[in-house]
């Protein structure tokens, strides 16, 4: 099949920024911040719509926000974004300086907490009497609660991964290897949407067992397993799903697998609804896999939430006691990996609800051929 165009990455409207922009000045005046200055390239594009590899976006108490980039992209930005006054980024090297001017009078600034040490330092040593807060935690709850038309974007990302998951298993016969998978889904990515979320990893037979193993060049066979798991991204939102498929008749290890896997994935899906804490989902998924005698090969968190990037906070983890709110999109993923023999996986992804949740994958769990 030859790959058709695809369209270049569309935005929300630009309401949908102004109002996050809102929603930040918010946070800065209720953390009492004289200012926030954003570096990542993920962070500048949630708040502004503007995807540049090099910015800042800068909070000011006494100027308001305003966009930082340089000459590549400015054009650009004053075009994308006539509502956020966008200016010429300072070369590094004059970075101090200017910022030692622009903080003029600051005593607290929030900044995001993954900054690279070197520029924080350089932060640090501009601005010697601020003090500096860690602002990734309020940022990431704020990217958590994702707006209608976030959900509505993310329901097209999932619905564009089931057309994926459906064009690249019409390709897949015994004889295949896991490579030739891999670029086929890269392909198909491409032709309907704007590429991978991630690096899709696809594992025939044992080499399921590694559950994030990279393909290679073992070919699939009649009789064997196969394990894939792929996102498209479409519109700039991630999606995320994997699904096994058995290329013949299963075997009664894989079929007592896949019904473990599968029940535990049913029963966390149903428990999913407002106020309940994410550890306690994944408590209830991985005591039905423990429960089977298999949870020692149950070794990661049941999921992790998605949006922009394919892993996003909060998590469906026994350490992540987040109380579940509606919009907040996440992976339910548990999973059996026995080494040298078989691993099962089975992902969905879900839109918290009201009344509980919405379930946005719609492929089939249980696949033979």
């Amino acid at each position: 099949m030859t790959p058709t165009s695809s369209h270049p990455a569309r935005d929300l409207p630009s309401a949908e920024f102004q109002a996050r922009v809102s929603r930040l000045l918010a946070c800065q005046k209720r953390l009492r911040l004289d200012a926030i200055l954003l570096f990542s390239e993920v962070n500048r594009y949630y708040f502004t719509g503007l995807a540049t590899s090099n910015g800042l976006l800068l909070t000011r108490n006494s100027s308001g926000p305003a966009f930082y980039t340089d000459f590549r992209y400015l054009t650009m930005s004053k075009r994308s974004a006539p509502w956020l006054p966008c200016h010429t980024l300072w070369r590094a090297a004059d970075e101090p300086g200017v910022l030692a001017k622009l903080g003029k009078g600051w005593t607290r600034a929030g900044y995001e907490g993954q900054l690279d040490t070197a520029r924080y330092l350089r932060l640090k040593a501009a601005l010697p009497q601020v003090e500096w807060v860690d602002i990734s935690g309020s940022v990431a709850d704020m990217r958590a609660l994702k707006s209608r038309a976030e959900q509505q974007a993310v329901r097209a990302a999932a619905c564009a991964n089931d057309r994926l998951f459906a064009a690249v298993l019409k390709e897949i016969t015994p004889g295949i290897s896991e490579w030739d998978i891999r670029s086929r889904v890269r392909r198909e990515s491409d032709r309907i949407g704007q590429g991978e979320a991630f690096d899709t990893i696809a594992c025939v037979g044992k080499n399921g067992a590694e559950c994030h193993h990279h393909p290679d060049t073992t070919v699939l066979k009649h009789g064997q397993p196969l394990l894939i798991d792929l996102g498209v991204r479409l519109d700039h939102y991630c999606s995320d799903m994997t699904r096994c498929v058995f290329f013949g008749s299963p075997t009664p290890l894989y079929r007592e697998l896949h019904a473990v896997v599968l029940k535990a994935n049913q029963k966390a899906i149903r428990a999913i609804k407002p106020g309940m804490p994410c550890s306690a989902i994944d408590a209830i998924a991985r005591k039905h896999i423990e429960k089977a005698g298999y949870g020692a090969y149950f070794g990661h968190g049941l999921g992790h939430a998605v949006g922009l990037e394919i892993h996003e906070a909060p998590s469906f983890s026994s350490a992540c006691q987040t109380l579940l709110k509606p919009g907040m999109v996440l992976t339910v993923e548990p999973g059996i990996y026995l080494p040298g023999k078989l691993g099962i996986r089975i992902e969905d992804l879900v839109l918290v609800t009201r009344g509980g949740c919405e379930l946005l994958s719609q492929t089939p769990r249980w696949l033979t051929i």
